[in-house]
């Protein structure tokens, strides 16, 4: 038996939170026993899920709030249990893993950089990320990214060309075929039969950009009069972002539907999927969304390696808003194609992801 401990930070609805998540579900449970550390009270969506699975989670506080007490108790955790890998989820705070890591004489030691997103940087933080950075190319053995960009802003241009593993996000593609059964279902449970359906799944956040979509739709009613916002998903901005629908007199016309696990069921009801991300890594919800054959008008900041099928429509944020409103309405479902199948030769399943991952732990 082979102990992985898994450093995710949070096991709620996410992209980087998936692929954790993931790593402890397809284990084989007479081969791996899989523990995570997360920063929430909530254990979450994907952390219920891992439990029921066999697996174990730990609950630490935040890293910033006291980096030496964060240190001692990975070094504690690490010493309690004969992990033979841990693998970290969490960029520039992996340092402190990785040192620990060492330290305890973990042989495999995996960092996993998941975002490309450079937000302002002071002194200080960017004194922080270059410290961090130095010990975590010194104690990794292994680093992995879900993107080039997100690679290189981790570990820098030359040490990802040099020493990275690129490990491509994955999804269960058949889960997300277009259904028109579940179409007409969740239709009907959200009262939008005759609804013109503009949906987006991600984090309430400022660098999701949903603030810019809520903005378009006085201009698309205008074009659309049918036309609804379906937002998935939760996050510190939702109380601004409500605020902002009531300010615009759009509360009959956007509605949060929160986390929800059956993605694919409102993906099916959906017309188009707009995307306005002001950064992005590798982002699940985009290969999501195609494996659904739903057109995706998305921001280009989005890494191209997700540019898989004809139904990606990438805009400017520079561009004019009249120009994302014609994109946002004149795209149109194409349900006839075998999506799921084309993100699967493409790589872009979970089991292809997963396999790579496991490798690397027999190392």
């Amino acid at each position: 038996m082979k102990y992985i401990l898994q450093i995710a930070a949070h096991l709620t609805i996410g992209g980087a939170e998936k692929v954790a998540r993931d790593i402890g579900m397809y284990a084989n449970p007479e081969e791996y026993e899989t523990h995570y550390v997360i920063f929430d009270e909530d254990i979450g969506d994907y952390g219920r899920e891992v439990i029921e699975k066999g697996c174990k989670i730990f609950k630490f506080r935040e890293p910033s709030e006291d980096y030496r007490e964060y240190f001692r108790e990975l070094k504690k955790l690490m010493a309690k249990y004969p992990y033979t890998a841990v693998h970290a989820h969490t960029m520039f705070s992996i340092g402190w893993v990785m040192l620990a890591a060492k330290q305890m004489n973990i042989p495999v030691r995996v960092s996993h950089a998941h975002s490309a997103l450079i937000d302002g940087k002071s002194i200080v933080k960017s004194l922080y990320e270059s410290v961090m950075r130095s010990l975590i190319l010194a104690y990794s053995t292994d680093l992995v990214a879900c993107g080039e960009k997100a690679g290189e802003r981790l570990y820098g241009k030359s040490a990802y060309k040099k020493r990275g593993n690129l490990i491509l996000n994955g999804i269960d593609t058949e889960i997300f075929r277009f259904s028109e059964e579940k179409r007409n279902l969740m239709r009907e449970q959200l009262n939008l039969q005759d609804k013109f359906v503009i949906g987006h799944t991600g984090r309430l956040a400022e660098v999701k950009n949903q603030s810019f979509l809520i903005e378009l739709m006085p201009e698309i009613l205008k074009k659309r009069d049918n036309a609804v916002l379906l937002l998935l998903g939760d996050g510190d901005d939702r109380e601004m972002l409500e605020e902002k629908v009531g300010a615009l007199n759009l509360k009959d016309k956007v509605i949060f539907a929160g986390s929800v696990c059956n993605v694919q069921d409102y993906l099916s009801a959906m017309d188009v999927f707009v995307f306005p991300s002001l950064y992005e890594g590798m982002p699940l919800s985009i290969l999501e969304v195609q494996a659904n054959g739903l057109p995706c008008v998305i921001s280009d900041t989005v890494p191209p390696d997700v540019f898989l099928t004809d139904l990606i429509h990438p805009l400017s944020l520079n561009d004019s808003r009249e120009k994302w409103i014609e994109t946002i309405i004149s795209v149109k479902r194409n349900n006839w194609k075998n999506y799921p199948q084309e993100l699967k030769n493409a790589g872009f399943d979970t089991q292809t992801a997963m396999e790579k991952v496991y490798r690397i732990y027999e190392n």
